[in-house]
């Protein structure tokens, strides 16, 4: 199973069953529950990325479909309710939503393509469009994820495909008045693209992805003067990418995605001076494939990874400090259940988003996944 960049839409889209019928993997006890969610769309709702302020304000940003016309969806958690924000859209080709990261409950930031990247702003009140370039020459390009460090230091990535349909890496960065491409490098001749970000200072930013026709994980980084490519450990045969980035310290940075053609789970870990594989578990080793979409970590001993097996059942690691061990999720959809995005609160509650699909055609909805804990 190769899996491929937002922008081609490998990622299929998810949906729904009642919450009530919620059950976990391997039938054990799960620390997560199904928390409802609205929908907008008429056949296609899903969430790609969630961002957390506090346990009482949380951002989720996707997009649904009606009618064939694909349009931006972002939702907002009070601490008692998810409600659907009106958010723009912009041309006839579509508007998708893929990375979301905050600042403070009135700077946060959405990202996605059209025909051209996407950038979206909300300031306390209400989402807009913030202009943001496109390559010299490219034929359409996207957004994969961004990462909001501050005001005015704020990064987004993805990759951008000629008339040639050469892809290469696309590199943003907001400096509080405008956003304007960074260089970046392109190992390969053909294929490049950048899938996460992660921010730990001015001086210090992280980008993954993958490289080539046969994908091989793509790691940059950013010293405050240039971007460049740091060498990774090889994962083996076969396609491997990693999807998502995230920064505790300088020292202490982790990267997930998918090995061996989407086939086993990958992570990643920088200490400070190089990066290693580092082990991970696969519950549907033998009958199925493990992928990880997303990463984020609340401290160097509590670090969380979600993602979906290729028999659409959700799949969410932790990080304890010493291993990652496979906590047991929900999958309310006999069909089909897949997470994309996790966020968490310091101390607190984590969030997983993604979608579901429902027993019979109709409407696939999106899913939001809690843990009780905090």
């Amino acid at each position: 199973m190769k899996l491929g960049s937002r922008m081609c839409m490998a990622l299929s889209l998810a949906a729904v069953v009642a919450l009530a019928s919620a059950g976990s993997a391997a039938g054990a006890t799960s620390i997560w529950t199904v928390v409802p969610s609205p929908n907008v769309g008429s056949d296609i709702n899903e969430l790609e990325s969630v961002t957390a302020l506090s346990s009482t304000d949380v951002w989720a940003a996707g997009f649904a479909r009606s009618n064939n016309v694909y349009q931006t969806l972002t939702q907002h958690w009070n601490g008692t309710a998810w409600t659907i924000f009106p958010s723009p859209n912009v041309g006839s080709a579509g508007s998708f939503l893929f990375g979301a990261d905050a600042v403070a409950s009135n700077d946060v930031w959405a990202v996605g393509r059209t025909s051209a990247p996407l950038t979206e702003h909300w300031n306390g009140s209400s989402w807009s469009v913030i202009s943001s370039p496109a390559p010299t020459g490219s034929a359409s390009s996207s957004l994969n994820a961004v990462s909001a460090a501050s005001s005015t230091n704020v990064w987004a990535v993805g990759s951008s495909q000629d008339a040639n349909f050469l892809t290469k890496t696309l590199v943003e960065r907001w400096n509080g008045r405008r956003w304007q491409i960074v260089p970046s490098p392109n190992p390969d001749a053909y294929e490049n693209r950048l899938l996460g970000v992660a921010a730990v200072s001015p001086t210090d930013v992280w980008a993954v992805g993958a490289s080539g026709q046969e994908d091989q994980v793509l790691v940059e980084h950013w010293d405050g003067t240039a971007w460049s490519v740091v060498p990774t450990p090889s994962a083996g045969n076969g396609d491997n990418v990693l999807y998502a980035v995230t920064a505790l310290a300088a020292n202490d940075v982790w990267a997930v995605g998918a090995q061996a053609e989407g086939t086993r789970t990958l992570t990643e870990h920088w200490n400070g001076t190089a990066w290693s594989i580092v082990a991970s578990p696969n519950p549907d080793a033998g009958s199925a494939n493990d992928f990880l979409a997303a990463v984020s970590a609340v401290s160097s001993t509590d670090v969380w990874a979600v993602g979906f097996s290729s028999t659409f059942k959700t799949l969410t690691l932790q990080w304890n400090g010493s291993r990652w061990k496979v906590v047991a999720s929900p999958n309310p959809s006999p069909v089909r259940n897949e997470l994309f995005g996790v966020g968490a609160v310091s101390g607190g509650t984590v969030w997983a988003v993604g979608g579901r699909a429902p027993a019979n055609a109709g409407q696939d909805q999106t899913l939001i996944l809690q843990t009780s804990k905090g």
